[in-house]
């Protein structure tokens, strides 16, 4: 009788392992076939803080287009201290590259021009052009914002048009800046140096959450990290330096995926 009942439970527990297989298989294949459901529609590369260090903005470009990008978007301190010598530098790179690329400014392109006692945007206006742009690509929403002044931050009127832009229908709603509004643990944010900025800082915050924008993302931290706005309604991400120096993560990129479901991935991409 004994060896009966333990017969059944060796049954019984055969049965459980096996429908337990088939389960975790069939979740498989339902995964697999969600993948090959959708498909890529946009790729674009994403680099921030090359700070002079040319030969590795070239090696990013170079890596990034052989993934198969469409475009590329600078997040800003492309120089030391943004002379017209270092910008037009950094400049003959992105042009070397074949790529189309949007940028903005970064505060250490800001230095030279501010230094002169001049308006600080004057050398990088000079090189690049305006630093905020606003475009839309396969349905999905492309607002990029100046806020590479420290002492000064985002005019209003920036402000204004960029909530304005948001309010436009659009499948994905991605926003681009130099720093972060808000990160959960470093004070290397928008606003540390100035309490007006710090202000301005929260109004950009509740106007991406009241936006719902899908994705905020800033350089200038050297570091890359992905994490929630303080309303836990926008991703945020801080890209990593393209640059050797001050950063324990090594040089490296972003790229972001975006598919026919309008999901997206991020991926943070060592330079080599």
């Amino acid at each position: 009788m004994k060896k009966f009942a333990l017969l059944i439970i060796l049954v019984i527990l055969s049965v459980a392992v096996g429908l337990s297989w088939q389960g975790k298989k069939g979740e498989k294949q339902e995964e697999a076939h969600q993948k090959q459901q959708k498909t890529a529609i946009l790729k674009f590369a994403l680099v921030a803080d090359s700070e002079n260090e040319n030969d590795l903005l070239a090696k990013a470009l170079t890596q990034a287009q052989g993934m198969g990008i469409n475009f590329v978007i600078g997040l800003g301190d492309y120089t030391n201290v943004g002379t017209i010598e270092e910008l037009e530098a950094a400049k003959k790179v992105f042009d070397k590259s074949k790529l189309q690329y949007f940028l903005t400014a970064g505060d250490h392109d800001l230095w030279a021009s501010r230094n002169r006692g001049e308006e600080a945007l004057v050398n990088y206006r000079q090189v690049f052009g305006s630093p905020s742009q606003k475009f839309e690509k396969n349905g999905v929403q492309f607002v990029i914002l100046d806020n590479s002044d420290i002492y000064k931050g985002i005019d209003e009127g920036s402000l204004q048009q960029v909530a304005s832009r948001l309010q436009e229908e659009s499948k994905l709603a991605f926003v681009f800046a130099h720093k972060t509004p808000f990160h959960p643990q470093s004070s290397h944010v928008m606003g540390e140096d100035s309490r007006l900025v710090a202000d301005q800082a929260k109004s950009l915050m509740k106007l991406l959450e009241d936006a719902k924008v899908d994705g905020f993302f800033s350089g200038d931290l050297h570091f890359f990290a992905q994490f929630k706005s303080p309303g836990d309604t926008v991703k945020i991400t801080t890209v990593g330096a393209v640059s050797s120096e001050r950063n324990f993560q090594g040089p490296r990129f972003v790229i972001v995926t975006v598919y026919s479901d309008y999901s997206f991935d991020v991926q943070d991409v060592e330079i080599r």
